[in-house]
């Protein structure tokens, strides 16, 4: 059941949008066999990806609890990113993400929601998530909790290591989802959140390129 699962995830994420080209295989769906948290770990419910998610509790900056993949994916156009205090000065990808926070204000935490998840729960707790939200002027949610959970929801995503480069932006109402670096043009990613919207909010172009071209000149 969990292979047809992970099946049905591959295929729906490589039917994203052709513009979108070298769309993803899905979230970890590579080298997580053999990883006994994403094994073992409770599998969610209830969405098209769910039994690929585990179902586990993680908290934000600001001390609120959730369920992973029920509170803040399910049925959600989410834009999920990984950082650390001590990789950000390393590799420094939020003020990217601030950008497209901008770009999106009108539809920010209405339909479109960003995450971005500590890759170092060892070090980083509540309080050093919110300086460093704070310090970027990130409005979004910044997550940690107990170790073996944020691992397993690092293991659902493929991560490993502290330093990761790569924001997932997926439409868990419709099962499909993409993966772009995080320090690409944040117009460029704000557009693919676009045509992975459904509905009126979907656009096949957030913007004229050829206008905003013509206004840099």
């Amino acid at each position: 059941m969990q292979r047809k699962t992970r099946r049905r995830f591959l295929v729906s994420a490589a039917a994203t949008l052709p513009a979108a080209a070298s769309v993803a295989a899905g979230p970890g769906l590579s080298g997580n066999n053999n990883n006994p948290a994403f094994i073992t770990c409770p599998r969610s419910t209830g969405g098209p990806n769910a039994a690929h998610f585990p179902r586990t509790i993680v908290q934000d900056q600001h001390g609120h609890k959730a369920w992973f993949y029920e509170d803040l994916v399910k049925g959600k156009l989410v834009l999920i990113s990984f950082t650390s205090t001590k990789g950000e000065k390393q590799y420094p990808m939020l003020d990217n993400l601030v950008k497209i926070q901008e770009i999106l204000k009108d539809r920010f935490d209405k339909d479109i929601f960003m995450y971005t998840f500590t890759t170092d729960p060892y070090r980083d707790g509540p309080e050093q998530l919110k300086q460093l939200a704070d310090s970027k002027g990130a409005r979004w949610r910044f997550f940690s909790g107990e170790v073996q959970s944020i691992q397993e929801v690092l293991a659902s995503f493929n991560v490993h290591g502290r330093l990761n480069a790569l924001t997932w932006i997926g439409n868990e109402t419709t099962g499909r989802w993409i993966r772009r670096p995080s320090r690409q043009a944040p117009l460029e990613i704000a557009e693919l959140v676009a045509r992975l919207s459904v509905g009126k909010a979907h656009k096949p172009f957030l913007v004229d390129r050829h206008s905003v071209q013509r206004n840099k000149t």
